[in-house]
């Protein structure tokens, strides 16, 4: 995570200050405004200030210390108040897991396991699914069915892909892998019927869509389905 999504507004004053140290009297901007090596806290912080550096208080911020300053700040700021919650949730992890499953880990493949790849991957998704027929329908309407669904995934746009697989599966993203769909998603084709939506139980990733007598007509249930969020035991 980067300071300017964790806190967007302090984000632009901290680079408003490094442009200031490097435009013309940036010595009198800084002494005017008298900042030390110090923050603040409000109080549902606990009031008081808290020290960057030792002494940090009576060291002044100048043009050329503003940029430990920074990192400083922002360190503090998402890091050393969150450092017994942080080592809390390690804790919490290794009960479950043995630490040497996590020694190789980036952090980007850490943000993959944890929140799944926010790019909705039809040919993943295709690959991770399984049809169940209740239709009675012969071969031929189940494989055109099927060709009509994927064909109308596919020209979703991103956000409605990502609303579909959280109707589906209650996420919005897959997992970085298959071994992280418990269960597998499965869609089951229901009997002929153009008057009901779809609907899902997210507790088994299981999408319950009518065979639809035309591939408009399944669209349009699809996209009102995953707009009203038509969730159900079918």
């Amino acid at each position: 995570m980067t300071f300017a999504f964790f806190d967007p507004v302090m984000y632009e004053s901290l680079r408003q200050l490094i442009r200031h140290s490097q435009a013309g009297e940036a010595d009198a901007v800084f002494a005017a405004m008298d900042l030390a090596f110090a923050i603040d806290l409000c109080k549902e912080e606990g009031a008081g200030q808290v020290e960057l550096l030792s002494g940090g208080v009576n060291m002044p911020v100048t043009p050329l210390n503003v940029y430990e300053y920074v990192r400083k700040y922002a360190e503090h700021r998402m890091l050393v108040v969150a450092e017994q919650p942080l080592h809390a949730m390690r804790k919490g992890l290794l009960d479950v897991l043995p630490k040497n499953s996590l020694e190789d880990l980036t952090a980007e493949d850490f943000r993959l396991l944890v929140n799944g790849c926010g790019e909705v991957n039809v040919q993943m998704l295709i690959s991770f699914t399984s049809f169940n027929d209740e239709s009675g329908e012969n071969a031929d309407k189940l494989l055109q069915f099927k060709r009509w669904f994927w064909s109308i995934v596919e020209k979703m746009s991103m956000t409605e892909r990502q609303d579909l697989v959280y109707f589906w599966t209650s996420s919005p993203s897959l997992p970085a892998s298959e071994e992280g769909f418990q269960p597998m998603p499965s869609i089951t084709i229901r009997p002929p019927d153009d008057q009901h939506l779809p609907t899902a139980n997210t507790c088994i990733s299981r999408l319950y869509v009518p065979l639809y007598s035309s591939k408009q007509i399944l669209k349009q249930k699809l996209l009102l389905a995953i707009k009203t969020k038509n969730f159900g035991f079918v």
